[in-house]
């Protein structure tokens, strides 16, 4: 009788409540994200109890019990932080979930090729023997951006110096072929990479042509041509665009004075005379 009321006590007053949930723990088999975006990998758990004061979350690489930990924090009941305190970066990881709504899940920023591999999470309770961890895990493969050509401009630099621009895109970034009719010097074709991004120029140095970049992606040959034109022979257009216009609007202003000018003639010219005075002299009787 004693040890059953023993385990009645313990069952109430342990760390929390006992509830009918069961340990369990809810992960995806794998995860796919492309290169270089954020990538979640979804972990949440149920648990007998209903309340309990801190969760120590921890995520494993390659093994469930020995793998390389790259994420661990501990979640206290602290109303100041509103019940939980893995709000913390570790690196590029961090949590995508909230320990108190039972969601632990890791968000690993910017994905790279390094990434792709198995991961496991776990949690604990206060007491060791309260750990619950995924055996199977979540597999994170980590996609390749597909090699495609962006776009073509005219670049202007404050000097006044232009260049003909192309922007590329992909994991890696595709080499850029220039086709111009002179051919021009590898030397003179700069480029600039930032991740899976390139931008490959080569100086404007030849005018009335057209130019063209291409490159070999995985779906065949792709290219991109402008026109150009040197600054010079465009700013010579503006003066005889505006002469045009000068000479359209002088025109129509002439036209709208001549016409205005023989509508006010013709109506002066029907406009009534003004009334004349006529003398009345009174004459002096006839004389007989």
């Amino acid at each position: 009788m004693a040890l059953f009321k023993m385990i009645v006590f313990f069952s109430f007053f342990s760390s929390g409540l006992i509830s009918a949930d069961e340990w369990s723990m809810t992960v995806p088999q794998a995860v796919k994200q492309t290169f270089g975006e954020d990538a979640v990998l979804p972990c949440s758990f149920t648990t007998p109890y209903t309340s309990y004061q801190n969760i120590t979350v921890v995520w494993r690489l390659k093994d469930a019990y020995n793998g390389q930990i790259i994420f661990k924090c501990l979640s206290t009941e602290n109303p100041s932080d509103n019940g939980q305190n893995c709000t913390e970066s570790i690196g590029r990881y961090s949590l995508a979930g909230n320990p108190r709504s039972k969601n632990i899940s890791l968000r690993i920023k910017d994905v790279s090729f390094s990434e792709d591999g198995q991961y496991f999470c776990c949690f604990e309770l206060i007491k060791k023997e309260d750990t619950y961890r995924t055996k199977t895990g979540t597999r994170l493969s980590v996609q390749s951006i597909p090699q495609t050509l962006e776009s073509i401009y005219i670049r202007t630099l404050p000097s006044g110096e232009q260049f003909i621009t192309c922007d590329v895109k992909g994991t890696p970034p595709p080499t850029v072929t220039w086709i111009v009719p002179e051919i021009t010097s590898s030397s003179l074709v700069s480029v600039q990479r930032d991740g899976v991004r390139a931008s490959s120029s080569i100086p404007a140095n030849q005018s009335n042509i057209n130019y063209t970049c291409q490159i070999h992606g995985e779906t065949g040959l792709q290219d991109l041509s402008i026109y150009y034109q040197k600054r010079s022979e465009q700013e010579q257009q503006i003066p005889f665009t505006l002469f045009v216009v000068f000479v359209v609007l002088s025109g129509v202003f002439f036209i709208s004075s001549i016409i205005l000018a023989v509508i006010y003639k013709i109506g002066s010219s029907k406009s009534p005379a003004p009334p004349q005075e006529v003398n009345f002299r009174k004459s002096s009787p006839v004389q007989t």
